[in-house]
């Protein structure tokens, strides 16, 4: 190495020193609960946890409904687990999800091949786009893509989504209506950090609210 050279390579080493590294993704667990309410009346629970490894993230949901009647005699269930992967881009690689809708079975299955994902779900079969986003409302970037795919049935949902003014939303949040014109119809919100926490939806003829009751952290995607 001559002496130019030597200078010219502790030069670059002296303008890399102060570069700033980029950050890396956050490793780590959080989780947030949320109670569901149809009016004032509790009616169960969604607990989301996400957890992100070197190799990308894992978010699992669980919801539990029991809507009431007289004597505390139930007259609605409806049960809920699902887990989505992602790889360390953010991409979807599966989905596998098991519902109880009041004694009506459902399930989805998801997996990535290729540029497609391919659904076997109890109400879709077949593939649908890699950019699709997933009907469980914890990514925020994710309510932007369309089609959604049901973590109940693997269902693609032609999704548009539209800022509104909301009083459910909670104080200082931003608030999104996310509609296929038809039967699906969702309010959600997000805190400023893009972080969601809550929503609300037309359920048999009342108003039900999704309110988050404690986290751990962000979530990590």
């Amino acid at each position: 190495m001559t002496a130019l050279t030597r200078r010219a390579f502790a030069a670059g080493a002296a303008v890399l020193a102060t570069v700033p590294a980029l950050p890396a993704a956050a490793q780590g667990t959080a989780s947030r609960s949320f109670r569901f309410f149809r009016g004032s009346t509790p009616i169960g629970t969604n607990t989301m946890t996400v957890a992100r490894g070197p190799a990308g993230v894992t978010a699992t949901g669980d919801i539990d409904i029991v809507v009431k009647g007289l004597g505390f005699i139930p007259l609605y269930r409806y049960v809920l687990d699902f887990e989505e992967v992602y790889d360390a881009e953010g991409t979807l690689v599966s989905m596998r999800g098991t519902c109880d809708d009041d004694g009506e079975p459902h399930f989805v299955n998801v997996a990535r091949e290729g540029s497609s994902l391919l659904v076997n779900g109890s109400r879709h079969a077949g593939p649908v786009p890699v950019s699709a986003g997933v009907a469980s409302y914890w990514r925020r970037d994710a309510i932007e893509r369309t089609p959604w795919i049901s973590t109940q049935s693997g269902l693609p949902l032609a999704i548009s989504v539209s800022p509104i003014r909301s009083a459910e939303a909670p104080a200082g949040a931003s608030a999104f209506r996310a509609t296929n014109g038809t039967d699906f119809t969702i309010d959600l919100f997000y805190d400023s950090r893009g972080e969601w926490v809550g929503g609300a939806f037309d359920a048999k003829g009342a108003r039900a609210t999704m309110r988050m009751i404690s986290e751990t952290g962000p979530l990590p995607t």
